[in-house]
């Protein structure tokens, strides 16, 4: 079992530029894979996001790449235009004679003007691609390892809750018989009373019967401890679970809904209640697992 909730860092080279990837991952209904990356490596977004998802299979996956430093062993991938730094230049000098201005044109003027670099369109080698994914990929694992240290713990927790259901049904089963018995003395006194009426036409074996098929809730108990039984084997299966542990949820909450209606009793009211309350954290501990 894993949980959705990770964290990795990674660093390396590509094409010259050291980077940093850090990646993060949180709950999601969906996989949804987002990456940033620097304007210079805008042309890794697309195998990166096709490497994540072949990692995860639920959740939110956020991937940021910075540019820590550069290695000037490597070629700078950027060129001059130098035609029309040119005519800028010539352009300051005229309006500087024009308007009688003083001060010198310098380099500085480039300073906060990137339009006059360009990059070099060069293709990306199959070898940068295979390096920026294995750089992700180291944070990928972490985040991975996080995710399943958390799993486990989240596992050992499911466990304990639905055991806990699993008690608390055992306890209600417990009470049917007393329910039976005391319905059973009231249902005496009432047909003696019916029998002192010559209007009466229902015959007490169908009030009897009648009321048992009402309180009856031997039924929702048995899928409620199909279900436990079944959802105690889903948290050893492998791959993507988190969406049948929720099904389950919505399936114990219906039981013990129609145990609580039948019922009419305030211990099996009160036991409903405490069950249903276990659920819900059942099912929040679900919404984090893959």
């Amino acid at each position: 079992m894993k949980s959705m909730t990770g964290y990795g860092v990674s660093t390396g080279v590509v094409e010259g530029f050291g980077l940093s990837c850090e990646l993060k991952t949180l709950n999601g209904k969906y996989l949804d894979v987002n990456v940033r990356l620097p304007k210079e490596l805008s042309v890794f977004e697309v195998p990166l996001v096709r490497a994540l998802k072949g990692r995860f299979s639920r959740g939110s996956v956020f991937l940021t790449v910075t540019i820590k430093n550069y290695e000037y062993k490597q070629r700078w991938p950027f060129t001059i235009d130098s035609k029309k730094a040119g005519l800028y230049i010539e352009l300051l000098k005229t309006m500087k004679k024009a308007l009688h201005l003083g001060g010198r044109v310098t380099i500085d003027v480039f300073t906060h003007s990137p339009e006059f670099f360009l990059k070099e369109d060069k293709p990306v080698s199959e070898g940068a691609v295979n390096d920026m994914i294995n750089i992700m990929q180291e944070a990928a694992q972490k985040a991975l390892i996080m995710r399943d240290t958390e799993g486990e713990e989240i596992k050992k927790e499911l466990k304990a809750l639905i055991e806990s259901i699993a008690a608390t049904v055992k306890t209600i089963e417990g009470r049917i018989p007393g329910i039976v018995e005391q319905y059973r003395v009231k249902t005496i006194d009432r047909i003696r009373d019916m029998r002192l009426s010559p209007d009466v036409t229902v015959s007490p074996e169908a009030i009897v019967g009648n009321y048992i098929d009402k309180i009856d809730i031997h039924e929702e108990i048995k899928r409620i401890e199909t279900h436990t039984r079944a959802f105690l084997q889903l948290l050893e299966a492998r791959g993507a679970i988190g969406k049948k542990l929720e099904f389950f949820t919505q399936e114990f909450i219906r039981e013990l809904n129609t145990i609580g209606s039948k019922s009419g009793d305030a211990d099996i009211t009160t036991g409903v209640i405490d069950a249903k309350n276990v659920v819900e954290r059942i099912k929040e501990l679900a919404q984090n697992v893959e």
